[in-house]
């Protein structure tokens, strides 16, 4: 019918469609590049800031090794001596001693004007023993009873170090001398400029005091000011050292310039003497992991955009042909559907129907078998002229009346007359019906049962229906097994009656109760069960405002636990 229909699309709207698709794939791309480079670039922040804290570990673990050795040695008894001696060679022994243990550079002690009375190096030739000290600032500390601590480059060796203080008290509490210690921090400098990495420490006047690169150290990070230099040069912290400018630019908060190479920055204080950390990431690897990724991604967006221009042409065609041809197919195709409704609804009710009566063959199968049992029982033991037998029997066909009558049940619920009913009296005439098949079965039957009625409201006869598909479901789980038992628990539990079912048998597998509780579902060999006893129970317990629980046991079998609101004689 639409076979000679043509179908011609203008060149101006295919033109038009391939530069906006280019358009498009552009934008794309920038786009990309430009979350590409944020993406990454948060990454290398992260990983700056975590290189950041292994070298701040660093540098901390180095600055606090010693803290507490001023603080012993101004209590040892010959340091404390050692203003009042008129010899320290023992002593210049001993600091030499403990130097070499602790591996300082050096120990020394210095009167209250700042003279060095004893140093360990007191046998080298840059020996401290003679110099006067008391224009450094952890010596004027020490004096004012204060824990003294400093970093500067030594007014003798000319070597940086850091310097930490105590003052030594005599017996009237008096300051007599000042303890020092010298750190030696070159293996820490070497240590960070063989790492390859970008790392340096300021301290609280922005002065570059230890960095990866060499050629930074003692350069200050701004201008400082002329109390500032006059203040480093009284202390002679940084002895002759011209303390120019660092050659950087800071771009916010996280980007920084040197040399004209742009990198990724972050910093942090340490925990001493004001110092500050600071840690440079270059930002070559960014562009590089945002440039692949966009190739990669930007490459396999511009294919696929360039086939679906190049097919793009027929696919409309085709589009158009099939909406055509749709129209009147979907007429054709909503007539169908109308009378596909009418014979689903069809289809339900009789579906329905086929399980109602699967449902009352198969409960009717319980009570015929129970007769046959006691028929057989009746007549192995010769009791067929006696009373209690055809008692039983009769109880047995009025059972089967009434199940028979609960068609009613799945097309008017709720018509069975309900009534106070004990859980006790349920189990002795389920017991009736199930007795001889438990004896036959060679299993043996454990109850615990409460003393107290425990009473339900609800349909007595109903509830005795699901009591019985449980202890046969049991039975039949439990045969060809050895040492068989089957335990029923009747008891109240927070505030509700429970029938629990328990098993040694096989179990129920990985299989979930809702799968079990499904019409025709069965466990048992073919021809033995219809699998409708759960499906049946489960509405009725539900009926009754009840819980249906399956438990597979830890040393093998099955527990199904009946949960109903506990009822009262107000009711």
């Amino acid at each position: 019918m639409y076979s000679d229909v043509k179908i011609k699309i203008p060149k101006n709207a295919r033109r038009s469609v391939v530069i906006l698709l280019i358009s498009i794939a552009l934008v794309a791309i920038t786009g990309l590049f430009i979350t590409s480079l944020s993406y990454f670039r948060s990454i290398e922040i992260e990983e700056a800031k975590n290189r950041l804290s292994l070298y701040g570990r660093s540098l901390n673990s180095t600055l606090e090794q010693y803290q507490y050795l001023p603080a012993v040695l101004a209590r040892y008894p010959i340091v404390i001596s050692a203003h009042s001696t008129a010899s320290n060679k023992l002593l210049n022994k001993q600091l030499a001693h403990f130097s070499k243990e602790a591996e300082l550079e050096a120990i020394y002690i210095m009167d209250r004007n700042g003279l060095v009375l004893a140093s360990s190096n007191y046998d080298t030739s840059r020996s401290f023993v003679g110099q006067n000290y008391g224009f450094r600032p952890y010596f004027t500390n020490s004096m004012l009873g204060k824990r003294g601590e400093f970093f500067g480059i030594g007014a003798t060796t000319g070597r940086p170090g850091y310097f930490i203080s105590e003052p030594i008290y005599d017996d009237m509490g008096h300051i007599t001398s000042v303890v020092a210690i010298k750190l030696d921090v070159r293996e820490l400098q070497k240590a960070w400029e063989e790492s390859n990495e970008r790392v340096f420490v300021s301290n609280k006047d922005g002065v570059i005091v230890l960095s990866s690169n060499p050629t930074w150290l003692y350069q200050t990070l701004s201008k400082l000011s002329d109390k500032q230099l006059a203040d480093i040069r009284t202390k002679k912290q940084f002895g002759d050292k011209p303390l120019s400018t660092f050659s950087w630019q800071r771009f916010g908060q996280s980007t920084v310039s040197i040399a004209g190479e742009k990198s990724i920055y972050v910093s942090a204080p340490a925990k001493r003497l004001d110092w500050r950390i600071h840690y440079l990431l270059s930002e070559r690897r960014i562009f590089e992991r945002a440039t692949l990724t966009t190739f990669i991604f930007g490459g396999a967006l511009s294919a696929l955009l360039a086939f679906a221009t190049f097919l793009r042409s027929t696919r409309i065609r085709a589009a158009l042909r099939a909406s055509q041809a749709d129209r009147s197919q979907l007429r054709a195709t909503n007539t169908e559907l109308k009378n596909a409704q009418k014979e689903l609804a069809r289809s339900s009710k009789l579906a329905a129907l086929g399980q109602l009566s699967a449902s009352v063959t198969h409960e009717l199968g319980q009570p015929i078998s129970a007769m046959r049992n006691y028929l057989a029982a009746a007549e192995l033991g010769g009791e067929m002229q006696l009373g209690k037998t055809w008692e039983k029997l009769n109880k047995v066909v009025d059972r089967m009346e009434n199940i028979t009558k609960q068609l009613r049940f799945f097309t008017k619920p709720g018509d069975e007359k309900l009534a106070i009913v004990s859980f006790q009296d349920v189990f002795a005439d389920v017991l009736t019906l199930v007795e001889h098949d438990i004896r036959a079965a060679n299993i043996k039957l454990e109850t615990n049962i409460t003393s107290s009625p425990v009473l339900v409201y609800g349909n007595r006869l109903r509830l005795e229906q699901v009591l019985v598909n449980l202890i046969k479901n049991a039975l039949a789980a439990m045969e060809g097994t050895k040492d068989a038992v089957l335990s029923v628990v009747i008891q109240e539990e927070a505030n509700r009656a429970v029938i629990k079912v328990k098993d040694t048998g096989i179990g129920f597998g990985d299989r979930k109760l809702a799968q079990l509780q499904e019409p025709f579902h069965t466990t048992r060999a073919s021809g033995d069960g219809m699998g409708l006893g759960l499906s049946i129970s489960a509405a009725i317990i539900k009926e009754h405002d009840g819980e249906l629980i399956a438990t597979n046991l830890k040393n093998g079998g099955a527990q199904f636990s009946v949960s109903l609101p506990l009822s009262n004689n107000s009711e």
